[in-house]
This record gives C-alpha cells, sequence and structure tokens, in this order.
C-alpha cells in the first residue's frame, strides 16, 4: 500500500484515534489506536467456473494504547494482556448482538430477540514467534460477517500491537458463515501463519527497561475464553440463519425451509470450539468455561470438555 507511512511519532497526540466501546452492561470505556499497516489477498479458483475470487484474507496492524487500566497493572503482564483480549469479545463489537426472530417467524410473537454476530474467543493459546510472545484467539461469526483471527503483543505498559486477520469468503450459494464452510479455511490460515512467522518485534531501550520490571511466572499463561452459554446461543443464532442466502434444491425455493439440520450445525459449531494448537504454541485454553467458571483461565494445558453436539 503505497501510501501508508514508513514510521510514526507515537508522542504526537495528533495520531491517537479514540475508539469508544460500550459493554453489555452500558459502560462505556475508551481506548486510543494507531492504523499501523494495512493489506489484503485475493483467492482466485478455476477461471469462469468459480468467478473472480474465491474469498480474501485481509491483515490490519493496528497499535492500541489503553490508559485506563487500574493502578500498577501493565500489558507486559500477561493476565492484564489476557483482560485486554477479553475486552475485545464482550465490550468490542466482537461482544455485539442483533436482533432475532422467533423460530417461526410468529408476527405475534413480540418478544425482543437478541443474538450474538460472533462467537469468540475460541482456540485461545500463547504463541512463540520469533522469540516474542502473542496471544492468540479467533472469532467466528454467526450473521454476516467473516471469520476473524488475532494476535496480540505487548510493547509497554500501556501498549500492544494487535494484528487482526479477516477472512471473506465468496463461493456460489452460500449466503451466511454456515454454509461458508465449504470453502475451507485452511489456505487462508496457512497464509496468515506464513505472514506471522515473518514478523519480527524490537522492543525501543524504554520498553525494554520496562519489560525487565515485570514479573511473569513461569508456566503462568492466562487466557480468555468463550462461555457455555454462548456456545449454546451461537448453535441457535447460526442455524437460525443457516438458511440466509442459500437455496436447498430438496426444498421449494418459495416457501420452504431451506436452513441446516440443527444437529449439522450444532457439530460444526463442536468441531470449530475444539483446541487446535498452532506451531510454536506455549498454552492452550479450553473450548470454553461452564456457567459456574468466571475470569481468565489459568490452566496453561486445560482439557476441553465435552460438548453435546445435539445441545
Amino acid at each position: 500500500m503505497e501510501n501508508q507511512a514508513d514510521s510514526f511519532d507515537l508522542d504526537s497526540s495528533e495520531i491517537w484515534l479514540p475508539h469508544e466501546q460500550e459493554s453489555r452492561d452500558g459502560a462505556k470505556r475508551i481506548s486510543h489506536e494507531v492504523e499501523i499497516w494495512t493489506s489484503g489477498w485475493n483467492f482466485t479458483g478455476r477461471p469462469l467456473l468459480d468467478g473472480e475470487s474465491l474469498g480474501r484474507l485481509l491483515m490490519q496492524i493496528d497499535l492500541v494504547e489503553a490508559r485506563d487500566q487500574p493502578v500498577n497493572s501493565s500489558l507486559l503482564q500477561r493476565r492484564e494482556l489476557a483482560r485486554l483480549a477479553q475486552d475485545y469479545c464482550t465490550d468490542d463489537y466482537l461482544g455485539s448482538y442483533h436482533k432475532g426472530h422467533a423460530e417461526d417467524r410468529n408476527p405475534f410473537d413480540l418478544t425482543q430477540y437478541r443474538w450474538p454476530d460472533y462467537l469468540g474467543p475460541i482456540n485461545s493459546q500463547w504463541l512463540d514467534r520469533n522469540g516474542g510472545e502473542w496471544l492468540y484467539f479467533e472469532a467466528q461469526p454467526l450473521h454476516q460477517h467473516g471469520d476473524s483471527f488475532y494476535w496480540l503483543h505487548s510493547i509497554g505498559h500501556q501498549r500492544c500491537l494487535r494484528v487482526r486477520f479477516l477472512v471473506e469468503r465468496s463461493i456460489p450459494n452460500a449466503g451466511n458463515p454456515y454454509r461458508e464452510q465449504r470453502s475451507p479455511l485452511d489456505n487462508y490460515r496457512q497464509l496468515m501463519e506464513n505472514i506471522m512467522d515473518s514478523m519480527t518485534v524490537e522492543l525501543s531501550e524504554a520498553a525494554s527497561i520496562e519489560k525487565s520490571n515485570i514479573h511473569n511466572a513461569d508456566g503462568d499463561y492466562p487466557l480468555p475464553h468463550c462461555t457455555e452459554q454462548l456456545v449454546k446461543e451461537a448453535k441457535h443464532t447460526l442455524y437460525m440463519w443457516s438458511g440466509a442466502g442459500y437455496t436447498d434444491r430438496t426444498q421449494p425455493k418459495q416457501g420452504g425451509d431451506h436452513r441446516a439440520p440443527k444437529e449439522d450445525v450444532a457439530a460444526f459449531i463442536y468441531q470449530r470450539v475444539q483446541p487446535r494448537p498452532l506451531p510454536g504454541c506455549l498454552a492452550i485454553g479450553q473450548a470454553f468455561l461452564s456457567d459456574n467458571e468466571s475470569g481468565p483461565t489459568p490452566s496453561p494445558q486445560a482439557d476441553a470438555p465435552k460438548l453435546s453436539q445435539n445441545g
């Protein structure tokens, strides 16, 4: 991208853009961000048969400054970085909801249905990349959005790098995230991992001194988590939208039910939340926390709880 800057003066207040987030309880918090770099890669298929594109991988690198942290906390502490990641999945747009409807679309049902836009964080883990520790997690879209992959790396008490990859797939007869699974994520993931394998972060002298003064216990790798309740909501939401933009040729085009079987959607969610360690994995989280658990998961190698594929 020719118009992107080669360097940034982080001491200039003009480059920091405020980003307001509203949590589910209505509280508002503001972070400050600098867009460092963005790019994209297009995936093409067979000429004529697959059209111009099968999808694309977008990459965006931002610098995030958290100015409203508690006293004596630091993003150089793994637990604080895990808490920041958790905030993305509850207070930012990853934690947003949209308006739902009754299963039979009963016009007399006045219930205010709220369905989640994403299931996340899933597959959260700590990774070693070129000598640096990255906190990684994914978010599964449930409505209209693309698959999201996040990499976080602390560079100071209040600052971290956030690398976000977004996969947008475009295949025939696939107007929702469930149907898009017919175009596997494998190639997109491989390109993402190759890109991250090439990245090295060098701290400034001041940041290196800050890091040397922070103690992280060996083997202590707190992780953000998904909840059992959100998994249940995700199964229902993805099922309800599994007919959007999709034609099941065994059903009448007009008036037919083009949604996938509930058990198939549940099986997809079951597979999607299973932990899958990436190369360089230092610690990996469980599939989700049960409803009576809370807080960042402390176990570095927690076994994934058994999920009912039909539940």
